[in-house]
């Protein structure tokens, strides 16, 4: 099979990966647990590594961090070091895969999922510094509609809502769009729709928040993309390794890289569906 993000790499293998002006600070929120909210950012995280992007995840879920275990990893420091002055932004960075390197949070701490605006702004402020060592810096907030949440969410150059098709979770994701609204005017906002079974459930779901955010709330909202469901992405999960390395070739995945293409403005038509044998085996794992 073809390797879906290879015209993608070939339009950026003569760009050096640092000569963009800025970080770009793109937070991915679901107002919900449960989505792929977590996978999605891990797995964006290594396909635009592939597009030779520089990318910092902050594991923005202060007080449930969870993304170095993801990445199969465990970090030492994490953001409560920076906040009591034990450590620099610098020292607590923990280097995962591809390049990629992650601001852990501290699983546990309740006091760090509710930080007040002053210690949220010194996070702010340290992560100023982190402006020449990345491309993006993605932001993989908690679940829920906190104030830390929204804060993280507000303060990005673009948000990505990920939400699944399901009736709460389609719910929840309107509810997020509707705390931002009160939050701030201005804001770019992004769908994902994960865990599809095809196309046009997508665009249904999509459509149904499109209406919903323009009527009442007078919100514009743009489809980034959509992700197939696949029992890799869960087996991944189980192994705490990431699907993007455990099964680059699969379904899932290859739908995460056309999402990094769209991310990154080189405007691509989505990956086939079809999987041949491929798909057959899905099918045979899903049951």
């Amino acid at each position: 099979m073809n390797d879906q993000a290879s015209t993608l790499r070939s339009m950026v293998s003569q760009r050096d990966a640092g000569t963009h002006n800025n970080m770009r600070v793109i937070a991915v929120g679901s107002g919900k647990g449960g989505v792929g909210k977590t996978s999605f950012v891990v797995n964006l995280a290594i396909a635009l590594s592939e597009l030779n992007y520089r990318v910092i995840v902050l594991d923005g879920d202060l007080g449930l961090a969870n993304v170095d275990v993801v990445f199969g990893m465990t970090a030492k420091y994490s953001i409560r070091h920076l906040l009591s002055g034990e450590k620099r932004i610098e020292d607590i960075l923990c280097p995962v895969k591809r390049g990629i390197k992650v601001l852990p949070g501290a699983s546990g701490m309740f006091e760090l999922a509710n930080l007040d605006r002053g210690q949220l702004k010194n996070v702010l402020v340290n992560l100023g510094r982190l402006e020449k060592m990345a491309d993006v810096l993605l932001i993989d907030t908690g679940a829920g509609l906190g104030h830390t949440v929204l804060n993280f969410l507000c303060a990005s150059d673009e948000v990505i809502v990920i939400t699944t098709p399901e009736p709460p979770a389609m719910a929840d994701a309107y509810g997020l769009l509707k705390s931002l609204k009160g939050q701030q005017e201005q804001l770019n906002l992004k769908i994902v729709i994960n865990r599809i079974h095809h196309e046009s459930e997508a665009e249904i779901c999509f459509e149904k928040l499109e209406h919903a955010a323009k009527k009442f709330l007078g919100l514009r909202v743009n489809l980034l993309g959509w992700i197939y469901d696949d029992p890799l992405m869960g087996k991944s999960i189980m192994e705490q390794y990431p699907l993007g390395l455990a099964n680059p070739e699969s379904l899932a995945y290859k739908y995460i890289q056309w999402i990094a293409g769209n991310v990154t403005g080189m405007d691509q038509r989505p990956p086939s569906s079809s999987g041949g044998i491929r798909k057959l085996i899905f099918s045979i794992l899903k049951n």
